[in-house]
């Protein structure tokens, strides 16, 4: 004997079915596009985090293995669940990726005979600005299949770049002068990313008083000359600071009466350009504020 389900009944298991049929659908979609999507290998530290930030897990063969490296690497937790690579051809044979992402710099021979196996190889440029860095970002996530993934990032760090610079704007009083003091007085001038960001972030670069526009380094007579209101600190390694870093503690600069404001920055935030890099411009934003307020309070 049959039994007559209700038309409502019938009704729901239609549309259970149909949802059914939707799922199984979109999952076959979402496994055909994975198969599809390059299966990327990297051997470059900036170009590693990029891959991780744009790409897909399964995409990812391999990094290099400085993306594991906390002092170096802004993204080392996520990297960490990848395999690493030295950068030598061999590896990178034997991973037979779809592409090789290297960087500006990466060794030469390596690129050349990987490329003479019919490697396809995609290098990353030195970011030296917010484009620079911008550019970079839709470079890789159109190497890597997610080009609408890049450009929404973009669109975000532009926005949240353009409301600092509004903020900047409403305040009235002069920015403050400041330094970025590495070792043995390593500087940089307005042509680099960290002089972009300096200079965002609301302070202006006494480099500039020195002709730096890139790269160069400041003594400490120098600096006790410019007597910068910041200076900012980034060692390799926290804790680990070597007789060259020590300057910013130097006893010659309080002799002087040069008291400035010391604002530290990882160095994983300064080596490569990516969003962690409007990170270090909101920073030093968030300083200026701050300087200011310590001022006022001295007065």
């Amino acid at each position: 004997m049959s039994i007559a389900l209700p038309t409502s009944a019938i009704a729901r298991l239609r549309v259970l079915f149909v949802r059914v049929c939707v799922l199984v659908f979109l999952f076959a979609c979402s496994v055909a596009r994975a198969n599809e999507l390059p299966k990327i290998a990297s051997i470059n530290m900036c170009t590693d985090q990029l891959v991780v930030l744009l790409a897909e897990p399964e995409q990812i063969l391999s990094l290099s293995f400085l993306s594991h490296d906390p002092s170096g690497s802004f993204l080392y937790e996520q990297a960490r669940e990848y395999p690493t690579n030295r950068g030598s051809s061999e590896q990178m044979l034997s991973l037979q990726p779809d592409v090789i992402l290297v960087g500006q710099y990466s060794a030469k021979h390596t690129v050349k005979l990987l490329t003479e196996q019919g490697m396809r190889i995609e290098t990353l440029p030195i970011a030296n600005s917010l484009d620079d860095m911008y550019a970079n970002i839709d470079k890789v996530a159109r190497w890597v299949g997610h080009e609408h993934k890049g450009q929404q990032l973009i669109t975000e760090l532009k926005a949240r770049v353009t409301a600092l610079q509004k903020a900047l704007g409403e305040k009235t009083e002069d920015n403050p002068t400041a330094a970025y003091y590495g070792a043995n007085g390593y500087t940089v001038g307005g042509n680099t990313l960290r002089g972009q960001a300096l200079e965002l972030g609301g302070w202006t670069n006494v480099a500039a008083q020195k002709g730096i526009e890139h790269f160069g380094a400041l003594s400490l007579e120098s600096m006790i000359k410019l007597a910068p209101q910041a200076l900012v600190d980034s060692p390799y390694s926290e804790g680990t600071y070597s007789r060259a870093q020590q300057l910013v503690k130097h006893p010659a600069l309080k002799a002087s009466g040069l008291d400035p404001m010391i604002i530290n920055v990882p160095s994983r935030q300064t080596i490569c350009a990516g969003p962690w890099t409007v990170d270090l411009i909101e920073h030093l934003f968030a300083k200026r504020t701050e300087y200011f307020l310590q001022a006022t309070k001295t007065n």
